[in-house]
């Protein structure tokens, strides 16, 4: 698998238990989908590829069983590691819903066609949602709604906004 097909998931925080359970903190909203039977863990080497055991969800923590890890030494010896899962694995989510990964490297250009940058990031900001957009030397903050972010195309890779008058002037940092 190539690192271009992978997506950063999360890293393994800990062993949990004596069994090789797993406990991860995720990036993404959420794990892929039940489905999803491989993770890969990212060595200094490249990438191994684990077969999902068994997923779980306790008290909003994610803990993996992988196979093959089944001591608590196997599980130590991956503390600390990223892990990523194959791109096509996470399920589509309704329409006007993405991934940060989606939208993360977007080229975000405004209707008339003004180039404004290029996503770096996503800051929850108490119940909003900012894209912080890399402009120049600077960034600035453009909320995440459909009225603003009018046409959002992962494919293409490019955000379409029509921002109100100052708002691009007012949040430069």
């Amino acid at each position: 698998m190539k690192k271009a097909d992978l997506v950063a998931l999360g890293k393994i925080l800990r062993s949990q238990g004596r069994d090789g359970h797993l406990k991860l903190r995720l990036n993404e909203k959420g794990f892929p989908g039940s489905d999803c039977a491989t993770i890969y863990l990212r060595r200094a080497d490249g990438f191994e590829a684990f077969a999902v055991e068994s997923l779980t969800l306790d008290r909003n923590v994610y803990f993996l069983k992988l196979k093959g890890i089944d001591t608590l030494a196997g599980a130590d010896a991956l503390a600390g590691l990223d892990v990523f899962v194959a791109e096509a694995d996470f399920r589509r989510l309704e329409r006007g819903l993405f991934y940060d990964f989606e939208v993360i490297g977007c080229r975000v250009v405004t209707r008339d066609g003004a180039e404004v940058g290029e996503v770096a990031g996503i800051l929850p900001a108490g119940g909003q949602v900012l894209l912080v957009v890399r402009r120049g030397e600077g960034e600035v903050y453009v909320p995440f709604t459909e009225t603003i972010c009018v046409k959002v195309d992962p494919e293409a890779k490019e955000i379409l906004i029509d921002p109100p008058n100052g708002l691009l002037e007012l949040n430069e940092i």
